[in-house]
């Protein structure tokens, strides 16, 4: 499978940003047991912290994943130049083309990216508890448990 990145326009990456904050805002509020409406707020201020006005910060790439001329996910990831490595923010393979391997060609593809042109040495994530497909996918490409945070519902 052939997939390329085009990076997001300005315009893009503002609706992405309003995008993210509800959808992240969502996932801390099921996985840390959080009422919604400080959810929210968590959400807004760590996505705007890592989007002044709107655009991201410094060594952070936000693309469109593409194979030809067919948008099927989003990619945000971060050089982080301190410890050579690639930080991956976000990804979202578009729910119609999960599960055809595009997620693998990303990551396959963000590693030379990473490697030949960036000079990285490794590359870390974070996963939501509550997501183990994506847990099983991390696992299977080669990544491995650097910490678990835990919570109980009371």
């Amino acid at each position: 499978m052939t997939i390329h990145f085009d990076r997001m326009t300005e315009s893009e990456i503002a609706n992405y940003v309003t995008w993210l904050i509800d959808d992240y805002a969502k996932d801390v509020a099921r996985n840390y047991q959080l009422p919604m409406v400080l959810a929210q707020e968590e959400s807004t201020q760590l996505i705007r912290d890592l989007f002044p006005d709107n655009q991201p910060g410094e060594g952070q790439t936000i693309v469109h994943v593409m194979n030809g001329n067919t948008r099927v996910g989003i990619l945000w990831y971060a050089f982080q130049a301190e410890s050579n490595r690639i930080f991956i923010y976000h990804i979202l393979i578009e729910e119609m083309y999960r599960g055809q391997g595009y997620a693998t060609a990303v990551f396959e593809k963000l590693e030379r990216v990473a490697s030949e042109e960036l000079g990285a040495t490794s590359i870390g994530l974070s996963v939501f508890g509550t997501n183990p497909d994506a847990q099983r996918l991390y696992k299977r490409l080669g990544f491995q448990e650097a910490s678990i945070a835990m919570n109980k519902q009371l």
